[in-house]
């Protein structure tokens, strides 16, 4: 076997196969260029959006397709982990079940394009989490997620001087920009939301620094200060005492565990009381007008329990605004019934145990798995007061955003079971490799504990 040499004098093998690796070598490089499209396209969609809405809407979903697929074309080789299978089957299951309520909806054809959209965006996902089990693939991702939520950031100061100028906000008037930023075309609360949640799966991949937490915090000013919606910064708060909560009951501390403890009981207790105490007129103006919508929801799905009314029936209620009934949970029982509801429900399940497991088993090949819980949670939580996520028909970046999380959350895992599989495979091939990885992490441990 012949050996040339780098400038660093690494060997290069130049033997027989030598052209092959070198062909693959190129076709990672070029995943990891096409990689950027999918947060390029995510940015720009808002910045195009008003000038040319049919535009956008004509190119967004074909570019990502696309360019996912040529991501993961180079990967195709890679045996199939258990947590990609176990991703197909949730979502194969999500597709299959929501083909009947959209055959069965008050308008089957617009229910179907909806159900081709969520196909589309199923497939995004499952194409993205083989290529990201590459490491240097999963930080350049990263970094243009980054990249990508600070232009939507910049997005909102910009259209926010457009309107106000140069003015501290206030709520009311927050409220009355909001209304006009709407009539130009433009969803601040969906902007709002991929900024904030951009970062998250930014910070998922990439190891923390104070620039970029410092990045994060003005972000979440931004979005909760110039977009007329409180939304942004209690869902960012719950989020995080949710997982404040959840560490402090897993601790091994007595003290620690009877605060969370304590502090859970005091969030059911006051849960339940503002619900008790609050009439139907409060409880609108405290969420801002959505109590009136969930009623509707509801109501609409005792009238068609099993299959709902399908996709997009909120548009032939009268007074329909944007956002429909802005609660993924509430959506699924009305447009898709108690069926379309359950395999939302397994989705979404799915989605926690991965990111519970992934913050709290030990981990060898990555630390950031309370991002991947805090962004699940935040994720979760934002389905109660908004539609675009997890579920839905892809109406826009969030819906991508969301179903890029999965990909990210389940690349994590597929990692952890190729490194725990080149573990067993290192006994028998190189003992003695794989006897001072052992002692070196015993080391570790004993350092460490």
């Amino acid at each position: 076997m012949a050996e040339t040499y780098y400038r660093d004098s690494s060997p290069r093998y130049t033997g027989p196969g030598a052209t092959r690796l070198s062909s693959l070598a190129k076709s990672m490089k070029f995943s990891q260029v096409l990689v950027c499209v999918v947060p390029v396209c995510l940015a720009v969609y808002w910045l195009v959006y008003p000038w040319n809405q049919s535009l956008v809407d004509l190119l967004f979903r074909p570019t990502i397709l696309a360019a996912s697929i040529m991501i993961s074309f180079p990967w195709y080789r890679l045996p199939v982990t258990g947590a990609e299978l176990k991703l197909a089957a949730v979502l194969t299951l999500l597709c299959a079940v929501l083909l009947a309520p959209s055959l069965t909806a008050t308008d089957p054809p617009r229910a179907l394009r909806e159900w081709w959209k969520l196909f589309i965006i199923c497939a995004v996902s499952l194409l993205l989490c083989r290529a990201l089990r590459h490491t240097r693939t999963a930080r350049i991702l990263g970094s243009f997620l980054m990249i990508a939520s600070a232009v939507d950031g910049a997005q909102m100061v910009t259209i926010y001087v457009k309107y106000f100028g140069l003015v501290l906000p206030t709520y009311a008037a927050n409220r009355a920009y909001k209304g006009q930023v709407q009539d130009a075309g433009l969803a601040l609360n969906a902007i709002a939301f991929e900024c904030v949640f951009a970062y998250i799966c930014g910070m998922c991949l990439l190891r923390g620094t104070k620039l970029l937490w410092s990045l994060g915090l003005v972000l979440l000013m931004i979005s909760s200060a110039l977009t007329g919606s409180r939304a942004p910064l209690a869902l960012f708060g719950v989020s995080v005492v949710v997982l404040i909560v959840t560490n402090a009951l897993r601790s091994r501390r007595l003290l620690v565990v009877v605060s969370g403890l304590i502090l859970a009981a005091a969030i059911v207790v006051g849960v339940t009381v503002a619900f008790a105490k609050f009439t139907r007129e409060e409880m609108s103006a405290a969420t801002e007008g959505r109590w009136d919508l969930w009623s509707v929801a509801f109501q609409k799905y005792t009238e068609r329990p099993v299959l709902g009314y399908g996709y997009l029936s909120a548009e032939d209620d009268p007074g329909f605004i944007a956002g429909g009934y802005h609660s993924e949970y509430l959506t699924a029982l009305a447009e898709q019934g108690v069926v379309g509801f359950v395999v939302v429900l397994n989705l979404f399940w799915f989605l926690l145990r991965c990111c519970w497991n992934l913050a709290f088993r030990p981990s060898y090949t990555w630390q950031n798995g309370q991002w991947a819980l805090f962004g699940c949670v935040f994720l979760l939580l934002r389905g109660v007061v908004e539609l675009p996520g997890l579920f839905g028909s892809a109406q826009g970046p969030a819906d991508f955003l969301a179903y890029i999380f999965v990909a990210i959350v389940v690349s994590r895992i597929s990692q952890e079971e190729d490194y725990m599989l080149s573990q067993m495979r290192y006994p028998v091939r190189y003992p003695a490799l794989s006897q001072a990885r052992a002692n070196s992490r015993e080391i570790l441990q004993i350092r460490l504990g």
